[in-house]
């Protein structure tokens, strides 16, 4: 309990400091104000900022759950051998067993002379890569709790075309899933710094490297910037716990 209390105090101490103009030797805050809150939606630097991350952001859930629900698909379409799909599944893991910063000089290195160089495109194939364990295995896990391949193979042996059976009969039992994977996708590229720091152009700079430049100017600013991050987080993390239940019922619905 004294744990969880301490996680939870030092997670939401930027919450109370959002709301500070003088905070020094007290627990609480000995001044309070609306300023900080109001400097969110005045200055320039931040709303492009949170323009970038939601534009960023936004793109990445799209294009990173769209393409692995596709690699989905390949794996249970036909009758894959063992070390194709062993292969699949180590390979999107390798970015959780790899240091930001090391992927973030390769994808740069990779993409520079390229025509995405420069621009906020290597941002996004950056996040691609770092989301990738996550939308795979929540669609992976999805997919085999609704017995994807069972599906396929009786809605093929009625004649039903590839593309048939992806839109009428595997979207409609795993859309659940697909929307939980986008919103996890969401939530890891929007609160990404490591890759954000290095790769991003100027004129797209994320929320989180405004929090880093803002905390050496105001703190007070910078926690406003951090309560923005948090509601979004809080508010993602919500919405894919719901779904990923409704998935669940979903599927002792299908088993019923």
């Amino acid at each position: 309990m004294l744990v969880v209390t301490y996680i939870f105090l030092v997670s939401f101490i930027p919450v109370i400091g959002a709301f500070a103009l003088k905070w020094e030797l007290s627990i609480l805050p000995e001044a309070w104000t609306l300023k900080n809150i109001k400097f969110l939606f005045e200055d320039p630097f931040v709303l492009r900022s949170l323009y970038s991350s939601l534009l960023i952001a936004g793109i990445t859930s799209v294009l990173s759950t769209t393409v692995y629900f596709l690699v989905i698909l390949y794996l249970f379409l036909r009758e894959r051998s063992r070390w194709v799909s062993t292969f699949i599944e180590v390979a999107v893991l390798i970015p959780l067993m790899l240091p930001a910063i090391l992927l973030a000089l390769a994808i740069y290195e990779v993409y520079r002379p390229t025509f995405i160089g420069g621009t906020y495109w290597i941002l996004v194939a950056a996040h691609l890569t770092i989301v990738s364990p996550y939308v795979f295995r929540n669609l992976y896990s999805v997919a085999k709790m609704i017995d994807m391949k069972t599906l396929i193979e009786a809605s093929r042996s009625l004649g039903a075309g590839v593309l048939t059976t992806a839109y009428k009969v595997i979207l409609p039992n795993i859309y659940h899933g697909l929307i939980g994977a986008m919103l996890l996708a969401f939530a890891v590229s929007f609160g990404d710094f490591e890759m954000a720091n290095l790769l991003a152009p100027w004129q797209y700079r994320t929320v989180t490297i405004a929090i880093f430049q803002y905390f050496f100017k105001n703190a007070w600013n910078a926690s406003a910037i951090i309560l923005l991050v948090i509601i979004v987080s809080v508010i993602t993390s919500f919405l894919v716990a719901y779904l990923s239940r409704k998935a669940i019922a979903r599927y002792i619905e299908v088993v019923r």
